[in-house]
């Protein structure tokens, strides 16, 4: 293999993603991940085995729309995964000066690096839909080998749109806040298709119908989401239609080839401009600044201009708020079973409010000049846990006033609950701080594995006491105490990082 070659350079690629994701220590996860694939090859064939049972062997109307739909679902996926590549290869690898400043064409460059991000986005949809194609050797549907040439088309064009929507964030608003749109961006992709697959719990009795209707006619052959539409022209690819596959590799490989000569110029700029850092700010003084607020206040705005600062942590918050919105839709339905959401909101409110204080309190940038203040340590972590509580609270208090007006005991139960749901995971982290890296948030998990454990928990705890108050009134007191137990325990395992003051 030629050094410098295109291949040589995916060898390259390939090589860090490996030692990215545990390198040797990924040999255990690909011994489960084999054992899982090999049973979704038996449920495939399971499945199309059914599927030649059927008088004349053919996919129904509403099969084809359900499987289109699933194509859709993870194309969408694929392109907030292919942005998030995107804006990790352009503004956080670090490598890219080297890599152009090598003797390798920047076109190259750009190529191989475009590639890599389809390989990353196309990991999960092929792990699922190989097995389809294997399976349907074994039961003679040989033109399920369609399944890859549109694999294969999808990567690409999912990339080409990531990478098009990436450079043209950099080319309208510059590299510093193109990272953090780019982000919020590929948290709403992602969320936009499983916040439409709940629609209709969202939507009124009459109006449910209504779509129901409409669907089941368009399903039909001649309608528009019927099985001659152009929308399921990708599932009649993985069935072999030769149209439909020359049709999907034309749009993914051209796209994909168009989109790598079109912008890598933008590319090598955006590159120069995220590792010069932008424009240069002005150091002039512009006088003596004053402090007229209190220390409170000072605290709690510093805290919310960080997390404000951070597109990782708004694109994560966000997912998460996103991921709410219909148990909100469903609360405010205001029927007998909305009561039964609660627990759910506790859970996801309590997760928010905890990420949030590991992120003002255990992941603080400057420990020791926290500690050194002429502010009390515990007073300061009490205020950055108030920093992490008041900006989910804002989230949950309008949904709080609409259920007051039509369960009064429902709405002191959702504050109370989810309030103390709150309040545990925020105390885990004041009574038992653990340094941590705000950059890696997604890590968070495997730094500290026992204050997570204690965090879930007391979220548990809160939960099962929000159901309990539903009519289980005898288990409540077993919650109450499993809800204690979390801060109790965080109190007993911290006293050592209390004393010394600083996280440990």
């Amino acid at each position: 293999m030629m050094a410098g070659s295109p291949a040589w350079l995916l060898r390259h690629e390939l090589r860090l993603a490996w030692r990215t994701t545990g390198g040797g220590r990924m040999w255990l996860l690909l011994l489960f991940g084999g054992a899982l694939w090999a049973a979704v090859h038996f449920a495939a064939w399971g499945m199309l085995s059914a599927l030649n049972r059927l008088p004349g062997g053919q996919i129904p109307a509403q099969a084809v729309a359900i499987a289109g739909g699933v194509f859709w679902l993870f194309a969408s996926i694929m392109i907030s995964q292919t942005v998030a590549h995107a804006v990790a290869a352009l503004f956080d690898r670090g490598d890219l000066d080297l890599l152009l400043a090598s003797p390798i064409p920047q076109r190259t460059v750009f190529l191989v690096r475009g590639i890599g991000i389809a390989l990353g986005a196309c990991l999960l949809p092929v792990l699922l839909m190989f097995p389809f194609a294997h399976a349907g050797v074994v039961v003679g549907r040989w033109g399920l080998l369609g399944i890859y040439p549109v694999m294969v088309a999808l990567a690409l064009g999912c990339a080409a749109a990531g990478i098009a929507l990436t450079m043209s964030l950099v080319a309208l608003l510059g590299a510093r806040r193109a990272k953090t749109v780019a982000q919020i961006m590929a948290a709403l992709i992602g969320a936009g298709f499983f916040l439409l697959s709940q629609m209709q719990n969202m939507l009124s009795g009459s109006a449910r119908a209504a779509l129901s209707d409409w669907l089941r006619d368009e399903v039909q052959p001649g309608g528009w989401l019927g099985p001659d539409s152009v929308l399921w022209w990708p599932v009649r690819a993985m069935l072999g239609e030769v149209l439909p596959i020359m049709t999907m590799l034309a749009v993914g490989v051209g796209s994909f080839w168009f989109v790598v000569n079109l912008t890598y110029r933008r590319f090598v700029a955006g590159t120069q401009e995220s590792v010069a850092g932008g424009k240069t700010r002005s150091t002039q003084s512009t006088g003596p600044v004053a402090f007229t607020s209190g220390a409170t206040q000072l605290i709690l705005f510093k805290e919310w201009k960080l997390l404000a600062r951070d597109p990782q942590i708004i694109s994560q918050t966000l997912l998460q708020i996103l991921y709410l919105i219909p148990l909100v839709f469903l609360g405010l339905r205001g029927d007998k079973t909305s009561f039964m959401l609660i627990p759910g909101l506790v859970m996801i409110t309590a997760m928010l409010a905890g990420n949030l204080a590991w992120l003002t309190i255990a992941a603080e940038d400057a420990p020791e000049l926290v500690g050194t203040s002429p502010v009390p340590i515990a007073h300061i972590r009490w205020i950055k846990a108030l920093a992490a509580m008041l900006p989910v609270a804002a989230v949950l208090v309008p949904l709080a006033l609409w259920w007051l007006l039509r369960d009064p005991f429902g709405a002191l139960a959702l504050v109370v609950c989810c309030g103390g749901g709150m309040l545990s995971a925020c105390v885990v982290q004041i009574w038992n701080p653990r340094r941590g890296n705000r950059r890696d948030m997604k890590q968070r998990y495997k730094q500290s594995k026992w204050m997570n454990i204690l965090e879930a928990f007391g979220s548990m705890g809160w939960a099962a006491a929000a159901y309990c108050l539903n009519g289980h009134w005898v288990w409540l007191p077993l919650a109450l105490a499993l809800a204690a137990s979390a801060p109790a325990a965080a109190w007993v395992l911290g006293r050592r990082v209390r004393a010394e003051g600083v996280l440990a």
